[in-house]
């Protein structure tokens, strides 16, 4: 059982590291092809903030160091991507640069935690 997990995680990363370059190459044709589209896009980040925030509670109560210091990474690298994207764009950011700090402050302590 141990292998299907790898195996699937595994195939889950490659699959977005696909998603995510083709994104950055073409966002239109990257957006089509993961079928998105830019006026539902409030709508989309309510799931993902609503996924982000079970992972987190989940993550928290199992009391998991790696969990925690794998998700709390991932969040940082979310909210300083966006400070950055919206910094560039000359739209307000601090929120998402102290999100993103806090969450790279957490993965940290999570780091040092792993025992």
């Amino acid at each position: 059982m141990g292998m299907l997990l790898s195996i699937i995680g595994w195939a889950v990363a490659i699959s977005l590291v696909v998603i995510t370059a083709m994104l950055a190459l073409n966002k239109s044709s990257g957006l089509k092809l993961i079928q998105h589209r830019t006026d539902m896009l409030p709508q989309v980040l309510l799931v993902r903030y609503g996924g982000m925030a079970v992972l987190s509670l989940l993550a928290a109560w199992f009391n998991a160091p790696r969990v925690l210091f794998s998700m709390l990474l991932a969040f940082a690298v979310i909210g300083l991507g966006d400070a950055f994207i919206y910094r560039r764009a000359g739209h307000p950011f601090w929120l998402h640069l102290v999100v993103g700090g806090l969450a790279g402050l957490g993965a940290l302590l999570a780091l040092f935690s792993i025992s």
